[in-house]
């Protein structure tokens, strides 16, 4: 199988290694050309084992490695890049009858892509290994896994078949609208309170109020799920069903415990993305498409969801430069007064 991977950073290379291992011919499409000398070798380290893997990489235009036909098309980017995304996959004549795999966090990826190629070619999927870069390539966690839905009427069933050999356990999920969701309620947990705190998720569960602004986000998720007809679905690794029906249930110190444990886990040690993102003083993130999506779409169903407005608002402020970091900085009681 032809595979091409758009964008080039962990889960890019991470997905790319193990397909060529597996036997397949992978090409990662990255922004810009490799640097004079580079060879495309890279090392994949899970287990505390590495394996060096040789995966082309390619730039648009008339690159050699974009001339033979691919059936696979997968979308490694942040859910902010998906449309530049879409439009290079729209000028490679080699992509025009592939399936489109959507592996970006967040909501609104999928409807952007069956906008651009027709829902029959579009699978949604949830990565939940994880996955960082090292100096020399990537490491990746031996937990989890991918899980896998159409958007449109047809099933995708060879995906699964092709993915077999890869080591990545694959599940499918009949309703791709829960796996993103159910996606999105993992993608909340530690991430932009983190960011908005400066904390690590250690500090943000060893404290109630600021774990109380994680929950109320997660209820918020869940809530509006239920409104648009949605239940969390098992994602690989992930009992996201569990996860939900423990939030509702548990009392807050018994729940704080079970999520602190289990969120490091997941992680694998990695700090929250939306965290390195502000640390790094990026002025995009994904917090749109993950607490962002959930209060518009709240708004659109006629629901207030103040947690998750107030998160998306005073992060985006924060990296835009209208918000003092300071303000908000290991100051969890100035976040739960942005709620109201």
């Amino acid at each position: 199988m032809r595979a091409l991977i758009v964008g080039a950073g962990a889960v890019g290379r991470y997905i790319a290694a193990r397909l060529k291992l597996a036997g397949h011919d992978p090409v990662l499409l990255a922004r810009s050309p490799a640097p004079a000398g580079a060879t495309g070798e890279y090392v994949l380290s899970m287990q505390g084992a590495g394996r060096w893997v040789n995966v082309p990489t390619a730039v648009l235009g008339d690159d050699p490695w974009l001339r033979d036909p691919f059936e696979l098309t997968a979308f490694a980017v942040k859910a902010y890049s998906t449309a530049g995304a879409i439009e290079s996959v729209r000028a490679i004549a080699a992509c025009a009858n592939s399936t489109l795999l959507t592996l970006q966090n967040g909501l609104g990826n999928e409807e952007l892509c069956a906008a651009a190629f027709g829902e029959d070619r579009v699978v949604a999927g949830a990565l939940t290994t994880a996955v960082d870069k090292t100096a020399d390539g990537i490491t990746a966690s031996n937990r989890g896994g991918l899980s896998i839905a159409p958007v449109g009427k047809l099933p995708h069933n060879w995906l699964i078949a092709a993915l077999a050999l890869t080591g990545i356990e694959t599940s499918a999920v009949a309703d791709w609208r829960a796996l993103k969701w159910s996606k999105l309620c993992i993608n909340i947990q530690a991430n932009a309170v983190c960011a908005i705190l400066d904390w690590t998720p250690e500090q943000v569960y060893a404290d109630a109020r600021a774990f109380s602004v994680e929950r109320r986000c997660l209820l918020e998720a869940t809530e509006v799920m239920r409104a648009l007809g949605l239940a969390p679905v098992p994602l690989v690794d992930f009992p996201v069903p569990l996860l939900v029906a423990a939030a509702r249930m548990l009392p807050a110190p018994i729940l704080r415990m079970v999520l602190a444990s289990r969120v490091a886990k997941a992680r694998g040690g990695k700090l929250p993305s939306l965290l390195i993102a502000a640390r790094q003083r990026h002025t995009q993130t994904e917090v749109d498409a993950l607490n962002g999506a959930v209060a518009q779409r709240g708004g659109a169903a006629g629901m207030k969801t103040p947690a998750n407005a107030a998160v998306a608002r005073v992060l985006d402020g924060i990296l835009g430069g209208t918000i003092a970091w300071d303000d908000y900085r290991g100051k969890p009681e100035a976040l739960i007064s942005a709620i109201g």
